[in-house]
C-alpha cells in the first residue's frame, strides 16, 4: 500500500513563520491538482466557510460546506478537496510550535477539546461568532502582508489565540454534547490526557496502559488507526515539547530539567533532545532567545 503524500507547510513569501492564511481559490492555484487527492497534513488548519456550497473530505468522511461554519483539522488527518469549488472560504494554517509560545498557550493547547478527533463531526455552526472570526482572519491576513519584524509573531499569535478561544466557546455551546467518539479515538484521547498529566513521572507505555486498564497492543492499534504513529513515537514527541517548554518558559538549568523529567543523567536528556531536534538543549534555548530579542 502506497503511503499518502504529506502536505508541507505553506509559508508566506515574505517570512518563514509557521502561520499562514489563504482563501481556497489561491490555495488551489498554488498547490494545483495535488489538493484534489487524499493527502496528510503536517500542520493544523481552520476552514472558515463564507459563501456557497460544496463538499470536502476529511479522513474519508464527506463534510458538507455551508456558509458561516468552521471546520477544524488536526495535524496527521487526511484531507481531500472536491471539484468544483463553488464556495468561498479562508484557511488558517499553523503549527503547534508556533502557537505554544508560553506556559498559558502550552497548557491551553494540551487541554482544549478543539483538536480531538471525532467520528461524524461536521463543521461547526459559528453564526453567533461569525463577525468576530471574519475580523480576526482579516487582521491575520493584513498582518501577514506586512514585512517581517521581530514582534510580528507575537501579534499573529495573539490573533490566533483569540480565534481558538472563540471557537472553543462555540463548540462548548453547540457541539460537545453531540460528539460521537469512536472506541479507538477515545483510547488515544485518554492515553494522551494521562501522559499530559504524568509527563514528569518517567512512565513507560506499558505503565500507562496498566493505569488505563488496557493492553499495550490495544493502545498500539488505536494509535495506528487514528494517528498512524506508535504510542512510543507520540510520547517521545510529547517529551520533546515538554523539554522545550521548560527550556523556554522556566528558569531551569539542564540538570534541573533532567531531574524534573526523571532522566538518569543530564547527558541522557541532551542526547535524546539532539537526536530528535538536531540541537542541544542549550543551542535551542539560545536560538529562541536570539529570535525574541
Amino acid at each position: 500500500m502506497n503511503k499518502l503524500p504529506l502536505e508541507p507547510f505553506l509559508h508566506r513569501f515574505n517570512n518563514r513563520l509557521y502561520i499562514n492564511c489563504k482563501d481556497v481559490n489561491k490555495l488551489v492555484q498554488i498547490r494545483d491538482q495535488h489538493l484534489f487527492y487524499p493527502h496528510k497534513l503536517t500542520f493544523f488548519c481552520i476552514h472558515l466557510f463564507l459563501e456557497g456550497q460544496g463538499t470536502y473530505y476529511l479522513d474519508s468522511v464527506s463534510i458538507d460546506v455551508a456558509p458561516k461554519r468552521v471546520l477544524i483539522v488536526s495535524k496527521n488527518q487526511v484531507e481531500q478537496y472536491c471539484q468544483p469549488i463553488n464556495y468561498k472560504s479562508e484557511i488558517l494554517m499553523f503549527t503547534e510550535e508556533f502557537f505554544c509560545i508560553d506556559e498559558l498557550h502550552f497548557q491551553f493547547f494540551y487541554n482544549t477539546k478543539l483538536f480531538d478527533l471525532t467520528d461524524h463531526l461536521q463543521s461547526i455552526d459559528i453564526s453567533g461568532q461569525y463577525e468576530e472570526l471574519t475580523l480576526l482572519f482579516t487582521l491575520i491576513k493584513k498582518e501577514l502582508n506586512k514585512s517581517f519584524y521581530p514582534k510580528q509573531q507575537y501579534i499573529l499569535n495573539n490573533y490566533l489565540f483569540n480565534t481558538l478561544l472563540i471557537l472553543e466557546n462555540a463548540i462548548d455551546k453547540s457541539t460537545t454534547q453531540q460528539l460521537n467518539i469512536s472506541h479507538d479515538k477515545l483510547i488515544v484521547s485518554n492515553f494522551k490526557h494521562l501522559v499530559n498529566n504524568k509527563i514528569d513521572k518517567s512512565m513507560t507505555v506499558k505503565m500507562y496502559a496498566s493505569e488505563l486498564k488496557l493492553s499495550v497492543r490495544s493502545i498500539e492499534y488505536a494509535f495506528k488507526k487514528t494517528d498512524n504513529i506508535t504510542p512510543y513515537a507520540w510520547v517521545s514527541e510529547r517529551m520533546i515539547m515538554e523539554i522545550k517548554r521548560l527550556l523556554l518558559y522556566k528558569d531551569l538549568h539542564i540538570n534541573e530539567i533532567s531531574f524534573k523529567l526523571k532522566f538518569k543523567e543530564a547527558n541522557h536528556l541532551t542526547v535524546f533532545f539532539k537526536r530528535k531536534t538536531g540541537l542541544t538543549p542549550l543551542q535551542f534555548r539560545n536560538k529562541y532567545k536570539e529570535n525574541g530579542d
